[in-house]
């Protein structure tokens, strides 16, 4: 097939129109020939991270002061103070008062027909020699056979002696509060006991507060005549007719203002039944001390008949 010069110039202009126009269209062409641009929807917006705030720590607020405990009120532990007497002075029923520093005295009680009297451990401190009088005793010697000073009790032994009346140790009857208690204080003399009505408050201790508010551990009771030479004296539950406690020491009544309803004055304390009747049982078991009497039943006859002034010499 033969081309004449003229067609081969126009199939050339052909060829170079046609070049041209397609370097024209090729930007266009090419982006034809690319994929469609993907639209990416706009990722939603985060929310912002909330801020920590760091509290500035707060003092303390201000509590009302809890009510003491009983341990509190016991540390350190009431002093016993027992009476002071003059080794002079005569077995009458008016007799002086005591004179310092010659011997001390306090009060005890029989507990068995074989002549054994409880009194508080305090009351018998160090005797060089120990003596017994009451009304219904004349001046007798005694023997100091034990001590137990933790729960501050003690026994006498009095040789050759008649008790005139034992009492009884016993739990305080259901509901009683209130007691009858002898003692031996400076003003009452050798012979004459003094006695005095009480009010049983351990059940106006708080909540929690443990052995010390049983009052067969420990009695707590309010009665403003009660002072030294009350020591080891009989707390007696007239209702049940035995003796729950005997007593021991007086308690500061500004340690009983946190308790309620408890008064703050003429407070004593002093071991309870259940320490008294396990100490007896431990120290004199074939004494057979915790009967009734003999001497009839008015409680508070029984109980002065059988109350003694105990006396230490140093």
């Amino acid at each position: 097939m033969r081309f004449g010069v003229a067609e081969l110039a126009g199939l050339v202009i052909g060829f170079a129109l046609g070049g041209a126009a397609l370097a024209h269209f090729l930007p266009q062409l090419e982006q034809m020939r690319q994929p469609a641009p993907v639209v990416r929807a706009a990722p939603a917006p985060v929310p912002p991270r909330p801020t920590i705030v760091h509290p500035q720590p707060v003092a303390n607020a201000a509590r009302p002061a809890p009510s003491p405990g009983i341990a509190t009120v016991l540390t350190p532990d009431p002093e016993p103070l027992p009476n002071v007497i003059h080794p002079e002075a005569p077995p009458e029923r008016d007799a002086p008062p005591p004179t310092p520093g010659t011997g001390s005295a306090g009060t005890g009680f029989f507990v068995s027909y074989d002549g054994i009297v409880m009194t508080a451990a305090h009351v018998v401190n160090a005797c060089r020699s120990a003596e017994i009088i009451s009304p219904f005793v004349k001046r007798t010697p005694a023997t100091v056979i034990s001590r137990e000073t933790r729960h501050d009790i003690a026994l006498l032994r009095v040789e050759h002696g008649d008790p005139p009346a034992i009492l009884a140790i016993g739990r305080p009857a259901a509901g009683s509060e209130q007691l009858f208690v002898l003692g031996y204080p400076a003003r009452s003399g050798l012979r004459a006991p003094e006695e005095t009505w009480a009010t049983l408050e351990n059940s106006r201790l708080p909540g929690g507060a443990g052995s010390p508010a049983d009052p067969r551990e420990m009695v707590w009771l309010e009665a403003s005549a009660i002072t030294h030479g009350y020591s080891g004296g009989p707390i007696l539950d007239p209702r049940a007719g035995v003796v729950v406690g005997i007593v021991r020491a007086t308690v500061d009544g500004k340690a009983m203002a946190g308790i309620r309803g408890m008064p703050t004055s003429g407070i004593a304390i002093g071991p309870g039944a259940g320490e008294l009747a396990s100490f007896l049982r431990q120290e004199e078991p074939d004494t057979g001390a915790l009967a009734a009497d003999r001497w009839g039943n008015d409680p508070l006859d029984v109980a002065r008949r059988a109350t003694v002034h105990v006396i230490c010499w140093h």
